[in-house]
């Protein structure tokens, strides 16, 4: 039985008229009141920053990821394997939250990033960014009330080597980006437990790297942690790894390990010679074009030499140029880290006849210029 979303009069007004700028995008999956809500309360009810934000995330929920439909599939990319779910269940002592812990000292993030592709990356993610929707929006169905989720990260196993503050300020930081993008105000609180002597140098380089709304959900507990944690969640809830052996087993939540990468299954391809090079100087952004007939495959292989953004556009219009009066085919990726290491790969069937523009942005960039070196095709299937 379901019950009724508990909002304040201002909020039911805002939400439908958020509703009503979006309508056309929404699908009926997405479309909540608590789903909205989430998007005000995350831009400040800034409907010039909301709605085309927004209109982004319901793109991509509509695009051959089929974000509505995930969390139904199985849980079984390869990186699942090396990534394991962390969903657990109520925190209870904590209202109307769902605990879900990140192995973040255990998993083997560079191994990923030799192996995999960021793109493969972030649809394995996405399974479990899903999940925890799924499972927040079947909470407030039930109760009429918004809930959130806790992202406890684990950093017992964290190693101080020479990968770590690359991790933090690209690759992890590109998916904490990614989060706050798509799943915003999603999380409750990033309570971080088994903090490390350097927890400090570590949080110094992070900080500045966090959107300001995450910053103050961060919670950082050291030696005390395996107390401080229970404050805040059930043992039912918590990892039952966590137990210290010969003592009282006080977690009991089935949270299985992450195993590492094989260093011998590292990507160690090279370029291809057909591909082309496209030039974006630091602070500006550049494109490459091509036509496409409805209903054959477009697909694209790239790699790039540093950070970027990118998305694919589409208009019959062959000389325009400006993606905000094209119609969005892809969604666009405000930060994909780099330099990549596994191309990335990636297709669609072309919806309509006429021209698809590859947009790349270099613009958070001072001094280096993007180097994209691409492959794109279009082939009848």
């Amino acid at each position: 039985m379901s019950a009724a979303p508990n909002l304040s009069d201002h909020d039911r007004e805002m939400v439908e008229k958020l509703r009503e700028a979006v309508k056309d995008e929404l699908t009926p999956y997405y479309d909540t009141d608590f789903n909205l809500l989430r998007w005000l309360k995350g831009h400040d009810y800034n409907f010039d920053i909301i709605v085309p934000k927004l209109k982004n995330h319901l793109t991509f929920r509509k695009s051959h990821w089929t974000l509505d439909l995930i969390a139904n599939k199985p849980r079984n990319h390869p990186i699942h394997h090396h990534w394991k779910a962390g969903l657990t269940g109520l925190a209870g002592k904590t209202e109307n939250v769902l605990v879900n812990i990140e192995q973040t000292g255990n998993n083997d993030y560079f191994g990923m990033l030799q192996s995999y592709s960021i793109t493969e990356i972030l649809k394995a993610r996405v399974h479990d960014l899903e999940s925890m929707l799924k499972a927040v929006m079947e909470h407030e169905k039930k109760t009429g009330v918004q809930t959130s989720v806790m992202y406890i990260m684990d950093l017992n196993g964290l190693k101080y080597d020479k990968h770590l503050m690359g991790l933090l300020t690209g690759p992890l930081a590109a998916i904490s980006a990614f989060m706050s993008e798509h799943y915003v105000e999603l999380v409750h609180s990033f309570v971080i437990v088994a903090a490390p002597s350097f927890i400090s140098a570590i949080w110094t380089v992070a900080r500045p790297l966090l959107p300001e709304k995450t910053k103050n959900k961060v919670k950082i507990f050291g030696s005390n942690w395996r107390e401080a944690v229970r404050e805040l969640a059930v043992a039912e809830s918590l990892p039952a790894y966590w137990n210290i052996p010969g003592q009282e087993e006080v977690f009991h939540a089935n949270v299985l390990r992450a195993v590492p990468f094989d260093p011998t299954k590292f990507y160690k391809g090279k370029i291809d010679d057909k591909a082309g090079l496209l030039s974006v100087s630091a602070g500006k952004t550049g494109s490459f074009k091509i036509h496409g007939e409805e209903g054959h495959r477009l697909s694209w292989t790239f790699t790039a030499d540093g950070h970027f953004g990118y998305g694919v556009y589409f208009s019959e219009d062959a000389s325009e140029a400006d993606r905000k009066k094209m119609k969005t085919v892809y969604p666009f990726f405000t930060k994909i880290p780099g330099p990549t290491v596994v191309p990335l790969q990636d297709s669609i069937i072309c919806p309509h006849t006429g021209t698809y523009m590859f947009w790349y942005t270099n613009e958070h960039a001072w001094i280096h210029t993007l180097k994209v070196h691409h492959i794109i095709r279009v082939e009848s299937l």
